[in-house]
């Protein structure tokens, strides 16, 4: 059963939010107030996520108009100092002498969802001090969850009944499972805070309703990591069972064959 989630669009973006400054004539030609210094402002997006798999066009990112700019101070926005990605100030922005946390983020922070199918969230953020100057600074963005998929081959009806896969796993809100039933085609995304091990459970019924023990493989997933599973019928040696590629990539991989015990 398909479940709803909030809308987020799907993709890995890497951000530079910069503060350049240094060596221009604006700069050198910048008169400072006493106790204070000043930023320069840019964003770069560089869609993508970090796999072995190959590229995927996830590319709405790229609009940099879908970008919140912020610079904060004792955790809240400076006055003044809030943007799209799109509308960065040209001028140095002056700041009173102090830490500050230069943030950038996209999408709607998970909240109370731990998976969705519409897309993601994703935030950096960088930690600056003015001291009568000007910063060089860059931060950036990165998915706030981990992207699961399933293929499952065209030839899967002709011998099973159904056929589904259980993702499950530790994420932000605590454990959860999603399940990608057979004729799902969206990927699923986790969100993820750390390095979590993630377990992939197939569930299989063949034609005459037998249900097969569970085919069960596990993966370590972080927040901008991949994972693909394409699932095939597969006959060895008279028995029934399925055919697993773990990743896309246009390198060689084994392919590995289940036979469920129960079948045997």
């Amino acid at each position: 059963m398909k479940k709803h989630f909030y809308l987020l669009k799907t993709c890995l973006c890497a951000l530079a939010v910069g503060v350049l400054a240094g060596c221009s004539a604006e700069v050198d030609n910048l008169q400072l107030a006493d106790g204070m210094g000043a930023v320069k402002l840019s964003l770069n997006a560089d869609t993508g996520f970090e796999t072995t798999t190959k590229a995927v066009d996830e590319s709405s990112y790229e609009d940099l108009s879908l970008y919140t700019v912020q610079i904060l101070k004792n955790g809240a926005v400076v006055s003044n100092c809030e943007w799209t990605g799109d509308a960065l100030p040209k001028e140095l922005v002056e700041l009173d002498n102090g830490n500050y946390v230069l943030k950038a983020f996209a999408g709607e922070e998970y909240e109370d969802k731990a998976t969705s199918t519409d897309g993601f969230y994703v935030a950096g953020e960088t930690a600056f001090n003015i001291n009568s100057d000007t910063k060089d600074l860059s931060v950036t963005c990165l998915p706030q969850c981990a992207r699961v998929r399933v293929t499952f081959n065209e030839m899967m009806p002709e011998y099973f009944k159904d056929y589904s896969v259980v993702f499950s796993g530790t994420t932000k809100l605590g454990s959860t499972t999603e399940t990608w039933a057979k004729d799902d085609k969206d990927p699923v995304y986790l969100a993820l805070t750390k390095e979590e091990t993630v377990t992939a459970t197939i569930k299989l019924v063949d034609k005459d309703g037998k249900v097969a023990n569970d085919v069960v493989r596990t993966k370590a997933l972080a927040p901008g990591k991949a994972w693909a599973l394409n699932i095939a019928p597969a006959l060895e040696n008279g028995q029934l069972g399925i055919s697993i590629t773990i990743d896309e990539s246009t390198n060689d991989h084994e392919v590995d064959i289940e036979i469920p015990a129960d079948w045997l």
